[in-house]
């Protein structure tokens, strides 16, 4: 059972993508052959790393075996994985599948052999080493941020992952063609990852691992703010998608307004508002369809809009009727902004996972903990 064990473990390939490395790297790969395996596969790609990094890669190369992937300036990580994807589906076809590692120290060998052993038990899920956040010896940084993101993602999503920005994943060989298409060049890129997954009813398991944050985690190339908003990314062209359509509304109203308030004297205004709500509705729909949620296939997808448009149209006039009606509160206007922001997040949450939901193959369990 034990050779097996050992056979299996040759049959993942470990890719580290890696960016102006230290020696935290050389320490990692020294470890991987100590520990793991002296001939498993190890790929890794030098993402536009500056001159004083190329002792680093050639110190793995030529003291450890390691096959060196070379971008002439930095593209985002995500391009790095799928620079070692590409040549892995080519290279590789035999091999069950791939594990991801970051370099700079954050993930044991201890975690990544124990992610391995559990994948080759489970060769058609994707396994996910998740940390665990909770701990206030974490970064305070790092902690905030990574709960935020893994409570939206999960929320906007229907996900139910303990961590969304994991390094370390172990993919099976038939899921790195489709990884190929997934929009995102940078660290964006692993989130959609989960997306995929999750759209094409792919397993995600979760096997927890340790939390190592080495000196507050100042070597990560994670920027904050740019990072986070290509994260958010789709959400955020939702809210543009909204703004615009509100915009459209207002504009076509004034001039349906100015065109028609000497012609229909009685009824220029009611005319004027259904013909500009269904204008910028039908931008909306066009826009979301497009743009922020980027449907490729035909479907029914206005008939769940239009259902969608009117339960939350009917919801908004009915709950602030109610809530003006038979409490204290009688300022319309105020509390119409109120429900409406909220429908406008269940809005965002209906048309992700129900109007412009990807076909995908029957549902499973899509996350399990080990």
């Amino acid at each position: 059972m034990q050779n097996d064990n050992h056979k299996a473990l040759h049959d993942v390939i470990i890719v580290i993508p890696s960016l102006n490395p230290d020696g935290k790297l050389i320490t990692l790969i020294e470890n991987i052959r100590k520990d793991i395996s002296q001939i498993i596969p190890i790929i890794v790609i030098d993402d536009g790393s500056d001159k004083e990094s190329k002792s680093f890669f050639n110190t793995i190369q030529n003291t450890y075996q390691c096959q060196i992937f070379t971008h002439s300036i930095n593209k985002g990580k995500g391009a790095a994985l799928k620079s070692a994807f590409q040549t892995i589906i080519t290279d590789y076809s035999t091999h069950l599948g791939v594990i991801t590692v970051d370099g700079d120290g954050q993930h044991t060998t201890e975690d990544v052999k124990r992610c391995i052993e559990e994948f080759t038990k489970n060769p058609h899920s994707v396994l996910l080493g998740s940390r665990n956040f909770e701990n206030k010896s974490i970064p305070l940084r790092s902690r905030i941020g990574n709960i935020f993101t893994r409570n939206v993602i999960n929320n906007m999503n229907n996900l139910n992952l303990t961590d969304t920005q994991t390094g370390l994943r172990v993919l099976p060989l038939f899921t790195l063609e489709g990884l190929l298409e997934v929009q995102g060049d940078r660290y964006e890129y692993e989130m959609n990852m989960l997306l995929y997954f999750k759209d094409n009813a792919i397993p995600m398991k979760e096997v927890p691992i340790k939390t190592v944050y080495i000196e507050n985690n100042e070597s990560s190339h994670f920027n904050p703010l740019l990072d986070s908003v290509k994260i958010y990314s789709v959400f955020i062209r939702y809210c543009t998608s909204a703004v615009a359509s509100f915009l459209a509304d207002i504009l076509t109203f004034s001039l349906l307004v100015f065109i028609l308030e000497n012609h229909f004297p009685s009824y220029y205004i009611i005319i004027s508002t259904v013909i500009a709500r269904i204008t910028s509705g039908l931008f909306n729909y066009l826009s979301n369809k497009h743009l922020v949620f980027r449907e490729k296939r035909t479907s029914s997808s206005i008939h769940r809009y239009v259902m969608l448009f009117f339960i939350q149209m009917i919801a908004s006039a009915t709950i602030v009727q109610a809530i003006v009606t038979f409490t204290v509160y009688d300022t319309a206007w105020l509390i119409k902004i109120l429900i409406d922001t909220i429908i406008f997040f269940i809005g965002f949450y209906a048309q992700k996972n129900w109007v412009f939901k990807k076909v995908s193959s029957p549902a499973q369990n899509i996350t399990e903990k080990l």
